[in-house]
Parts: structure tokens; C-alpha cells; sequence
């Protein structure tokens, strides 16, 4: 079940806040969570963490990608930093050596 939650915080003089209790029982957040934060104009969006949501995001991207213009080159080779494995690893969709 969806809750709708709204309430005023603050934000310390290093940037940090306190989710409220009513915020994290909304959220099912129990002890220390992974949060994904995102910016969307003036707006933060934070989100527990999930595979989930990492994946949503992807397939987002995946479908603003063909209405960007990107320049592709061939690659010979291996390179990590351009590997999809090696940066699902990064970002922690898969699990490193």
C-alpha cells in the first residue's frame, strides 16, 4: 500500500537530514538502508534501494536513448571501462571477483 507522507526537515549545517519515523514506516525502512538520491529540477527524490529500481532506471534511459545523438566508435579489444559487466559491477548489479 501506497502512503502519502508530507512533513517540513532540516538540514544541517554538513548537509544532513533525519528521516522522520512516519517517513520511514511509510518506507518499510528498518535500521540502515541503501537510498538511492536523485535531483530532478528543484527537487530531491530519494528512494530505498532496490534492484527494482536500479533496473527501472536503465530501461528509462534505454528509451531516452535513441532521441539523443550519441557519436559511436568500433572498439577492439577489451577495455573495463567500457565493459557492461564491469560497470554492473560498479554500480553493484552483479557481483565482482
Amino acid at each position: 500500500m501506497v502512503k502519502n507522507v508530507e512533513t517540513t526537515i532540516k538540514v544541517d549545517k554538513q548537509g544532513r537530514t533525519v528521516l522522520p519515523k512516519d517517513v520511514r514506516v511509510a518506507l518499510g525502512i528498518e535500521g540502515e538502508t541503501e537510498m538511492v538520491c536523485r535531483v530532478v529540477g528543484s527537487k530531491v527524490i530519494l528512494e530505498k534501494f532496490s534492484i527494482e529500481s536500479a533496473k527501472k532506471a536503465f530501461a528509462e534511459l534505454e528509451e531516452m536513448a535513441p532521441s539523443l545523438e550519441f557519436d559511436t566508435i568500433e572498439v577492439e579489444g577489451e577495455d573495463k571501462y567500457i565493459d557492461r559487466e564491469y560497470a554492473l559491477r560498479k554500480i553493484g548489479l552483479r557481483s565482482g571477483c
